[in-house]
């Protein structure tokens, strides 16, 4: 008995010392000095009440190429160079480009995104922004890229990856 009582005040003292630990906000983190990045944790207190829509809301009257990632993912990984490449060639149009985190860690994905140089808008994704990421495109891999028009219609769920040339003329079609 008294065993099991010392291990649920481990338990306890452990969870309330992980929750205390994390950050309230990553916006606020100063990134590389070469960085230019917006950093969102949804498992944040405050962020944590924003969903899908309000994230897309954000960007309305652009055309946005959602790039869904994560920092243990080979493929993600690999296509970053040329999403970088990308962005700069369409630098001063009407395109945003936002990647949305499929990690759990948040210490990583930080850390993927610094150790990569990604400049841009990044998400992390909370349990709930996950269930209506994969319900509304029925994510069941990543990468995964899906591209919207500026009125906010999904134009192609599955838009070609950053590598792929056509990809940029995709996007230009829809500015």
């Amino acid at each position: 008995m008294k065993t099991k009582s010392i291990l649920i005040t481990l338990l306890f003292f452990l969870s309330f010392s992980f929750i205390i630990g994390q950050p309230k906000s990553n916006s606020d983190k100063k990134p590389s000095q070469s960085l230019q990045v917006s950093i969102y944790d949804l498992g944040s207190e405050k962020y944590g009440n924003l969903s899908l829509d309000d994230i897309l809301n954000t960007y309305k009257g652009k055309v946005i190429y959602l790039d869904f990632w994560a920092s243990w993912c080979g493929p993600c990984k690999r296509e970053m160079p040329y999403s970088q490449k990308l962005k700069k060639e369409l630098n001063g149009k009407d395109v945003a480009f936002v990647y949305i985190s499929t990690d759990n860690n948040t210490d990583k994905w930080e850390a993927a995104i610094d150790q990569l140089q990604i400049n841009g808008i990044h998400y992390r994704a909370n349990p709930k922004v996950r269930n209506q990421i994969i319900q509304r495109f029925n994510l069941q891999y990543i990468p995964r890229y899906v591209l919207i028009d500026k009125s906010g219609k999904v134009v192609d769920e599955n838009a070609n990856r950053p590598s792929n040339p056509q990809t940029k003329q995709d996007i230009e079609k829809l500015l």
